[in-house]
Formats: C-alpha cells, structure tokens, sequence
C-alpha cells in the first residue's frame, strides 16, 4: 500500500511541475492561465497520438485529454511512457482510485498546485468524493501541514527509526 502510495504522490508532483511551470490552463477555468507555448490539439493530432489521447480522454471522462497530457503530446514516445506509468499509479489495487485521487489532491493541494488541486478535486468529485468527505480530506491536509511546519521550525527529530520494524 506505502507503494501505492508514494508512486501517485511522485506522478501527482511531476504533472503539476509542468502543469503549473508552463501554465498549462486549468479544466474548470481555462481562460484563468495561458500556456507558454499552443498545445496540440487532439483532432490534429497522427494516428499514433491520438490513440493515445482518447484513452486518457476516456480514463478522465473528458471529451479531450487534460492540458497537462496535450502538453506532452509534443513527444509521442515520453506521453506513451509517461501516460502508462501514470495510468498504473492511479489502478485498483490495495487502494481504490477514488482514494488514489483524494491523495494527489492532497498533495497538489501541499504543493500549492492551481492545476493539480483544479484536476484532481474534478477527478474525485466525479468518482463520487461527497461535500462532507473533501471536507475531512481537507481538514487531514490542513492539520498534517501545520503539524510538519511546526516540527519543521523547531527542528524535531523522528520519534521513530523507519527502519525499524518494531
């Protein structure tokens, strides 16, 4: 489950590195950012690509792939890589995918991602996140935050050896 867990944190951080370097357009308000460069568009897109485009489409029930995937479209073989590393992350397996997407938004959310927090809230609201549980998972975040700053700013260790298994 650790597993699980650290390879969608890892992919969640990657996608709003670009997403929010590039200012990639947010899905709920596309005007709000424009990106450095055009993105491809699916519809122009050879026939390599575009395969590649409607199965994330589909995985995210979008009539078109994210900006962040059209960005990186720019390279067939890194989106095909890329897409089927993040495609793993986010499976069923010790943990469900509305679990796996609460978590990258709490870690967009912790990375001060306008893109990551815009895509992964979407994400969770359509697999069925209710008012009440964005509400604790917010609440989770707020507290582990404050927590991490505290210990932070006063320079505590670890109570525990991680490599410990007792």
């Amino acid at each position: 489950m650790w597993y699980e867990v650290a390879y969608v944190a890892g992919v969640t951080h990657a996608l709003n590195a670009v997403a929010d370097g590039l200012r990639l357009p947010l899905e709920f308000s596309p005007s709000a950012r424009q990106p450095v460069l055009p993105l491809p568009d699916p519809a122009d897109a050879p026939p390599e690509l575009k395969a590649v485009f409607d199965d994330i489409a589909g995985f995210y029930a979008m009539d078109r792939p994210p900006a962040v995937f059209r960005w990186m479209g720019r390279d067939v073989g890194f989106l095909q890589d890329y897409w089927g590393a993040t495609r793993e992350a986010f499976a069923d397996r010790a943990l469900d995918r509305l679990m796996k997407e609460i978590l990258a938004l709490a870690a967009s959310m912790t990375g001060k991602s306008d893109y990551g927090v815009d895509f992964h809230l979407r994400e969770a609201r359509r697999l069925g996140l209710s008012d009440r549980a964005l509400t604790e998972a917010i609440e989770v975040v707020q507290l582990f935050n404050t927590v991490t700053k505290i210990a932070d700013a006063l320079r505590l260790q670890p109570d525990f050896d991680p490599r410990s298994t007792g």
